[in-house]
């Protein structure tokens, strides 16, 4: 990404996710509303300060619906805060699991854009680039957000949940659902680490921990988990994949949805040696 930081306040524009309120996210990041419905494509194109920047700006500003608001004391710090939110739209593209662009920045929030702003693209890569209709979150959660997402951001000191997180937020990049199932079974995998027997252990640690209390549900789930594994596995080593792989990757990507969000509200990365010692 490339960030610019200046002055005190700047904005993340994002697509594929809509906001009904504001939401605070940390003390220097805000989740709030956005739209752009007021600028027309010659003012949009007009603005932009990079010949590179236009492909970007007529790609995605149609589709701005939620933006983030950065502010720090200092332009060296909005610069850092800024650059750090792409993790905050990656968490928040797998929590929900929907696909939040996060392509361009401006110096004015979304609804004043005008031919006087500084309008910019932070990457040229397009993902997020989307006809799905954006992620609407509903009032309880936007609760969730509020009182879960700190720990979500604790949780990014471990590398663990780093990668199954963005494993998660970027599958869909990829239009092979063999290439999508090796991206999401690194994140699922990655959080347990179980190096023998790794189906059996897997599936066990995963049922487990999704579900300590209740045990017919959890045999459900280690079942499940053995079936995609094994989907898993002749996708990534080119074998004949049973069934529809489309629904693998999906059910796969649930999965690691589940796994996330059951460390979040654990405020911890699952530990196998507890779960199969």
């Amino acid at each position: 990404m490339q960030i610019v930081g200046a002055g005190d306040k700047t904005y993340i524009l994002l697509s594929g996710i809509e906001v009904p309120t504001d939401i605070s996210l940390s003390e220097n990041v805000k989740l709030i509303p956005a739209n752009t419905s007021h600028l027309d494509f010659n003012t949009a194109v007009s603005i932009c300060s990079r010949p590179d920047d236009i492909a970007v700006v007529a790609a995605f500003i149609p589709r701005i619906t939620a933006q983030f608001e950065i502010v720090a004391s200092t332009p060296k710090e909005l610069a850092a805060h800024a650059w750090n939110s792409s993790w905050d739209a990656l968490l928040l593209s797998a929590i929900f699991h929907t696909e939040v662009s996060f392509n361009l920045q401006s110096d004015t929030e979304a609804s004043s854009i005008s031919s006087q702003t500084n309008l910019r693209a932070t990457n040229l890569h397009f993902q997020g680039l989307t006809q799905a209709s954006p992620k609407k979150l509903s009032d309880e959660e936007v609760s969730w957000i509020n009182t879960h997402f700190s720990d979500a951001r604790a949780l990014l000191d471990k590398e663990k949940f780093q990668t199954a997180v963005h494993c998660l937020a970027s599958y869909r990049w990829h239009s092979m659902p063999r290439i999508k199932m090796a991206v999401l079974w690194a994140g699922i995998e990655g959080m347990f680490g179980a190096s023998t027997e790794i189906r059996f252990r897997l599936s066990l640690c995963i049922a487990r921990f999704l579900h300590p209390d209740n045990a017919d549900t959890r045999k459900q789930k280690f079942e499940l988990v053995k079936k995609l594994y094994n989907s898993r596995s002749s996708a990534v080593h080119g074998a004949k994949v049973k069934g529809d792989i489309k629904q693998s990757v999906e059910a796969s990507a649930e999965l690691l949805k589940e796994l996330i969000h059951q460390s979040i509200i654990d405020r911890a990365m699952p530990n196998e040696e507890d779960l199969v010692p």
